[in-house]
């Protein structure tokens, strides 16, 4: 017998609901048995036995967890054991959540044509790296008009959907835990709304109305604008058709625009019109009995400073030039926290190597996914990549995305996903303080690293150092940018860093410390490995040391303390 896959039922558990672990068998013994292990960080919290019969191709592990947080991330490991001898094992992970807004990993869904009806392996694969959040993308009749009139439909660019096959896809979503997202441009409409509608719509200072070609017409959002209301209403349509919230788009201009509502010009800043449109759209549509759920794009970072505090549920960032290195991508997530410290921050940052057009050897740009992810992960975000037939994002247009071909890219993947999960306190609690900045580089000296070449920032032929710290914990994550020139996160590597061994750290602390554990999606299924420590002295008192075994892509080290 051999395990083939395990995965849990939903992509997030909520408080009270009994956790369930699917494991996919092939093959039989008699004497088969799989012990199903559950970890919390470092801790084995339970383990549950279940013998094979001949008749199963699956078993489900089912049990309770009392969680009072409002996140928390598990391991699973399942073994296979034969004779009583293990033979194999396989990892996954689960959280219990709140709310997805606590650990929003966001997917997309764009293929909704009725063919695509009876395609049901999309969400059940992105129920295995923990989507727990999907947008469903370019799904609507027209931008102005959201909701079809008929089941099979031409959308704006000529695609072929299908009402019912977007619904089923909902109900699919719910079946696993996850949240439909229903994409909504905030002022886009089609020509024949603009041409009766021109006073509706903004203007260069030229007179010329903002648009793509004849394609879209782009419309005035200000209160003072009927179109305010008009696409309210339409973003409620589509929750009452069973989405259980909008992603509010954008296109990062123009940032300034001439308007005409009710026949006096004015000179609209949208960046004091977008927070107006969030929070109105939340009142009107809760007011009429309904829950939703908001994500606003600040494209490129704009405009952040009044959308992040607005009532939308995430800090959602579409990446673009000129934040184009990993120490961007840092900061965009750092500021994004400085304005609003309880909501987490998402980046679309699109791999533009996976383009097929361009023709880059495939495991090029898995590797500058790989650098990309881990970036964001550390910096404490998540990257809206994965969704529709394992596919990742290469394109703002999504269905353009890549499909990978790759088992061995995927199971990386996996394992990425995986570990975000079972170290979600470490990485996303609203309760940490990032200290790289002040604890180690330059004339800082609390964190020492000895023997290899480290900077608090992302440097080329460096490992990046971020310091971080929450109650109880001291928390380093080390990236390996060693041989890497080119630190430009969106451009293809041709091959990952070479492998470290046995860095040397040394932390000043007053604490008293009861552990020092490092994990890594990249080594030892993701499982924390208790590190040896002693104290030593140093010129400001004892500091606690202790050395990592190896650095490949991404280290997670935390000391309890």
């Amino acid at each position: 017998m051999i395990i083939k896959e395990i995965y849990p039922a939903r992509a997030q558990f909520r408080k009270g609901e009994k956790i369930k672990v699917i494991v996919e068998i092939e093959g039989h013994n008699t004497s088969s048995k799989l012990r199903c292990n559950v970890y919390r960080l470092h801790d084995n919290i339970l383990s549950l036995d279940k013998y094979v019969s001949s008749s199963e191709n699956h078993v489900v592990f089912e049990f309770d967890i009392n969680s009072d947080e409002f996140m928390s991330g598990y391991g699973v490991e399942v073994e296979l054991y034969e004779n009583n001898k293990k033979v194999q094992t396989l990892n996954t992970a689960f959280d219990i959540l709140s709310s997805w807004k606590y650990a929003p990993r966001y997917g997309f869904l764009s293929d909704f044509s009725p063919n695509d009806l009876e395609d049901k392996d999309d969400l059940k694969e992105m129920n295995k790296y923990h989507l727990n959040v999907v947008q469903y993308y370019d799904w609507m009749y027209r931008h102005h008009d959201l909701i079809p009139k008929s089941d099979i439909f031409i959308d704006p660019l000529q695609r072929k959907l299908s009402l019912h096959t977007i619904k089923s896809k909902i109900e699919l979503a719910h079946k696993y835990g996850m949240e439909a997202i229903a994409y909504g441009a905030v002022y886009a409409s089609a020509p024949e709304y603009y041409k009766e509608h021109k006073d509706l719509a903004i203007y260069k200072n030229n007179g010329e109305v903002f648009g793509f070609g004849d394609f879209l017409y782009m419309m005035d959002i200000s209160r003072e604008s009927k179109w305010h209301d008009h696409i309210i209403e339409e973003f409620y349509k589509a929750i009452k058709l069973g989405f259980d919230g909008i992603h509010m788009d954008q296109y990062g201009y123009p940032k300034e625009a001439m308007s005409n509502a009710n026949g006096v010009w004015a000179i609209r800043k949208l960046r004091e019109d977008f927070p107006n449109l969030i929070n109105d759209t939340r009142s009107y549509i809760e007011e009429k009995g309904e829950q939703v759920s908001l994500i606003f794009n600040a494209v490129n970072n704009w405009p952040v400073e009044t959308v992040a505090a607005a009532q939308q549920d995430a800090v959602y960032i579409e990446v673009w030039p000129p934040n184009d290195t990993y120490q961007d991508l840092y900061n965009l997530i750092s500021n994004a926290k400085r304005y609003a410290s309880e909501k987490q921050v998402i980046l679309a940052a699109y791999m533009k190597p996976f383009l097929e057009e361009l023709n880059i050897p495939v495991e090029q740009a898995e590797n500058a996914a790989l650098f990309t992810m881990a970036t964001i992960f550390a910096s404490g975000g998540f990257h809206l990549l994965l969704g529709e037939n394992k596919g990742v994002l290469d394109d703002p247009y999504y269905p353009k995305y890549r499909t990978i071909e790759s088992e061995e890219f995927n199971e990386k993947l996996r394992n990425y996903y995986d570990f975000i999960v079972k170290y979600e306190e470490l990485l996303y609690d609203f309760n940490i303080i990032d200290t790289t900045m002040v604890n180690t580089g330059g004339i800082n000296e609390e964190y020492a690293f000895k023997g290899v070449n480290t900077s608090p920032k992302a440097e080329a032929n460096s490992i990046w150092t971020l310091i971080k710290e929450k109650p109880g914990y001291k928390i380093i994550s080390l990236i390996n940018f060693n041989d890497i020139e080119d630190m430009n996160w969106n451009v293809p590597k041709e091959k990952l860093s070479s492998e470290v061994k046995n860095i040397e750290v040394s932390v000043l602390t007053c604490n008293e410390i009861k552990g020092v554990y490092a994990a890594s999606p990249d080594f030892n299924e993701g499982k924390a490995l208790k590190l040896d420590f002693q104290y030593v002295k140093g010129e400001q008192g004892n500091k606690v040391k202790f050395t990592v075994p190896e650095l490949k892509v991404w280290n997670l080290i935390y000391i309890v303390c």
